[in-house]
């Protein structure tokens, strides 16, 4: 690919998940984020993660198609919370099929529309969602979240409190609601200093302005632009533009005093220093 359209994509796909989280889909539905991992590629996903129907040899040549009921107790049982953001996502994908007759993160990825054999097969698998796998949908995805599992932590968010993003709104002061706004930010902030990127954008973009979870911190929400700055130094290919230089923040940081800044860089610092340990890259000194 392009080094140019390279640089171009990654930040296209921070901004994408940045939208499904201050701009969901309409309630009921499931951002289309919620369904970008299949049960056996919780990271990512493939074409043979989407549709496979898990095939066991047997005499007849014809496969034996595993339930979904089957696959969910097969990764329930595994007590890894990756096994259950996967499960999470395999409801996740059936809801949005059932409703829309197609999965657009799948399609997203292919760039092409499913074929009639690839909506038949997944018809197959979804065809027995119960009730009780729809209620066990978020349970999966808290467990996901507090076992620091990429990304769960932001869908969580996304979600709102338990799965009624009208919540934060109708009730907030509920200490139910309460609970699941500290968890929330708790689960945000450890993946964060973590340099899980998706975390550090949700986190940089809530404590931008006054919202229902967080109020506005401008240092907050500097520090974590600087680590994406940073990040995003390392990452990006010569000559692309680094959507996170001062030139385009200008006057966030001019909210900032300068004590203020120094303290915001010693936690971007922390985080790309992180991100460079996980990745292998070297630590810039």
């Amino acid at each position: 690919m392009n080094s140019k359209l390279t640089g171009i994509a990654i930040a296209a796909a921070i901004a994408a998940v940045l939208a499904l989280v201050y701009w969901p889909a309409p309630d009921g539905g499931a951002p289309d984020t919620g369904a970008a991992a299949a049960a056996s590629a919780p990271a990512g996903r493939s074409l043979a993660s989407y549709l496979s129907i898990d095939a066991t040899p047997a005499a007849d040549p014809a496969p034996v198609v595993v339930s979904l009921a089957q696959r969910l107790e097969r990764l329930g049982a595994s007590g890894k919370p990756e096994d259950a953001y996967a499960a999470y996502n395999l409801i996740d994908d059936c809801i949005v099929f059932q409703r829309e007759s197609r999965l657009p993160g799948m399609e997203f990825e292919l760039g092409r529309e499913m074929t009639a054999e690839e909506k038949t097969a997944q018809q197959q698998l979804c065809a027995g969602l119960t009730q009780r796998q729809r209620e066990d949908r978020l349970g999966y995805l808290a467990t996901a979240a507090q076992g620091g599992v990429p990304g769960a932590a932001t869908l969580f968010l996304s979600e709102g409190p338990f799965g009624d993003r009208s919540a934060l709104r109708n009730r907030p002061d509920d200490p139910l609601v309460q609970a699941w706004k500290r968890q929330a930010i708790a689960q945000l902030t450890a993946q964060a200093d973590a340099a899980e990127l998706t975390s550090v954008s949700t986190l940089m973009m809530a404590y931008l302005r006054d919202g229902d979870v967080v109020q506005k911190d401008a240092p907050q929400a500097y520090g974590y632009l600087l680590a994406l700055r940073m990040v995003y130094d390392d990452i990006l290919t010569p000559g692309t533009t680094n959507p996170y230089q001062d030139s385009y923040w200008h006057w966030l940081q001019n909210e900032l005093t300068p004590e203020q800044q120094a303290a915001a860089l010693i936690k971007a610092n922390g985080i790309a220093a992180k991100f460079r340990q996980h990745t292998g890259r070297p630590t810039h000194g």
